[in-house]
């Protein structure tokens, strides 16, 4: 089987062997897995966990032992769609930016949970103030730990974060007590999350495969921000 489109999408061959494994035998357990794909068993729960928040993969507990099924193929072409229709709110974003005078733009692209990281800290460093709109909770969710760690670190700084989150979220994200959080109805927001800090703007794509878009950019930055100014006066405590 041709398994370069997987690798496309961001699957390391050996996730792909994971799947592949789940598809053919139906639901397993780690060591069920291992022995029919010889991959290392410490290995595989490393693998299993990525095709987990992917959603290619889901668990159940058995008497006390994990098993794990393969989500139908379709589910892949989910995500593409998903994925499609994020780029499509932020294309025009995008595009303006490329309308934009040459002179110091700067964009980046920061790929999976570590390049995710590195514009978190990024903001740590910057040591300003920033501004988040869009935030749903999924920060804390797939970074738990980390999470905790970065907003000690904002305490600690005394940092102001604004936040924009949806009203149904409503006491549900992780805050700082010098955090001002406010509340607007589901349809003011993209599926993307974007924080602005300094003279940056960072537009972070969750779904798989994750990654941010960091624009360094003065005016580009004044005009998110004058945007999140517009919201943050309708929004609601």
């Amino acid at each position: 089987m041709n398994t370069e489109p997987l690798k496309k999408l961001g699957l390391q061959e050996a996730e792909i062997e994971v799947y592949l494994s789940l598809l053919t035998h139906g639901i397993s357990s780690a060591a069920e897995i291992a022995k029919s794909t010889k991959l290392n068993r410490s290995h595989i729960y490393d693998k299993l966990e990525n095709l987990l928040q992917r959603g290619l993969v889901s668990s159940i507990i058995k008497n006390n032992v994990a098993y794990y099924k393969a989500a139908d193929p379709k589910k892949i072409f989910d995500n593409l769609k998903s994925i499609e229709e994020e780029m499509k709110v932020l294309l025009p974003q995008l595009q303006k930016i490329q309308q934009l005078p040459k002179k110091e733009t700067a964009v980046e692209l920061y790929y999976g949970k570590e390049g995710m990281k590195t514009v978190f800290k990024d903001v740590l460093q910057e040591n300003k103030d920033y501004y988040v709109f869009g935030e749903e909770g999924k920060f804390q969710e797939v970074f738990p730990v980390f999470t905790q760690q970065f907003l000690r670190e904002v305490k600690s700084k005394k940092l102001v974060e604004h936040l924009l989150s949806k009203e149904k979220l409503r006491g549900k994200i992780a805050v700082t007590s010098f955090s001002r959080i406010k509340y607007l109805p589901d349809t003011h927001f993209s599926p993307t999350m974007t924080t602005i800090y300094g003279n940056k703007v960072a537009i972070f794509i969750w779904s798989e495969p994750s990654f941010v878009v960091l624009i360094k950019d003065k005016e580009v930055a004044q005009s998110y921000k004058s945007y999140f100014d517009v919201l943050w006066k309708i929004a609601k405590k």
